[in-house]
């Protein structure tokens, strides 16, 4: 027989692999650093070995614990599912949500195989579209759900709920040159888009010349600049993979700050679209957000 793995032993220790630190760690599940200390002793004694190299400073995990890291993301990701199976009614029905289409690329495709999990009976039908486009979209009931960028809805009085941050950077190609031409050939979407209101005025705060190269309605349009080393485009750090890398102010580039992603809804009282807010909360938070980034 071999000894139990307690779910909450392994939510706690995926806490303090996020964190960082056992006290923030502590804070971040609720409960007392002696009783998060006291977790990672008794995960320790079962597993046998050391997960924790800890200093005056900074936790850091073992080589055993890096390897156990994924394996317990795993077992917590299908107890959570299991568990939405179980506790959540029987729901049935379609709904419509709304997503430009860089985040339909980046996030959708795992929460929506995620929710397809825990509510096999839900039909999620999936509109990309411009986010400040989406709002209004919303209150013609076009949409029933949607996420957007954050500052586009701000001052909406509809249910709203913010569920990710993340920096906003400039991209460029790997080893490419766009970023050192003069003046700065800059790949951006529609004029209303705020990321282009912020790089514009960003690069106009530094007095670095730049001109509008190419403009495109999605980011896929950007992404190809990019790549083909044409021209920088100021977009989530998330989509830094690949060929396609972060530019910060070694580059000559101004910052751009945070953005933030919100969940919104037509009517917060319908149990198909509060089920799916709850979901994509619990995928963009810590240990779900580390899942999204791994499938990104």
């Amino acid at each position: 027989m071999h000894p139990v793995l307690d779910a909450d032993l392994l939510r706690t220790f995926v806490a303090i692999a996020d964190a960082g630190s056992f006290s923030v760690a502590a804070d971040n599940i609720g409960r007392t650093p002696s009783a998060v200390s006291m977790q990672v002793k008794k995960l320790e004694d079962l597993v046998g070995r050391r997960l924790f190299d800890r200093d005056s400073r900074k936790v850091r995990l073992t080589p055993f614990g890096e390897a156990m890291l994924p394996d317990a993301r795993r077992i917590l990701e299908m107890h959570g599912e299991l568990w939405g199976r179980l506790k959540q009614p029987d729901l049935e029905g379609v709904i419509t949500v709304g997503t430009p289409d860089e985040y339909a690329s980046a996030f959708l495709p795992r929460v929506l195989r995620r929710f397809a999990r825990t509510h096999p009976g839900v039909s999620v039908n999936v509109i990309c579209d411009l986010s400040t486009s989406l709002r209004p979209r919303l209150e013609r009931g076009e949409i029933d759900a949607g996420l957007v960028t954050d500052s586009d809805v701000s001052q909406a009085h509809f249910y709203r709920r913010q569920v990710h941050d993340e920096p906003l950077v400039w991209l460029g190609a790997r080893e490419g040159t766009a970023h050192a031409r003069r003046p700065l050939p800059v790949a951006v979407a529609n004029p209303s888009c705020e990321w282009r209101r912020r790089s514009v005025h960003a690069l106009g705060r530094v007095g670095l010349r730049h001109r509008i190269a190419y403009s495109s309605a999605s980011a896929a349009g950007q992404i190809a600049a990019i790549a083909g080393d044409l021209a920088v485009a100021p977009l989530p750090v998330s989509l830094a993979k690949g060929d396609l890398v972060a530019l910060g102010p070694e580059s000559g580039l101004p910052s751009l700050g945070t953005y933030a992603i919100s969940f919104i809804a037509r009517d917060e009282s319908d149990p198909l679209v509060m089920a799916l807010a709850d979901h994509v909360a619990a995928s963009f938070a810590p240990a779900g957000q580390a899942g999204l980034e791994k499938a990104a």
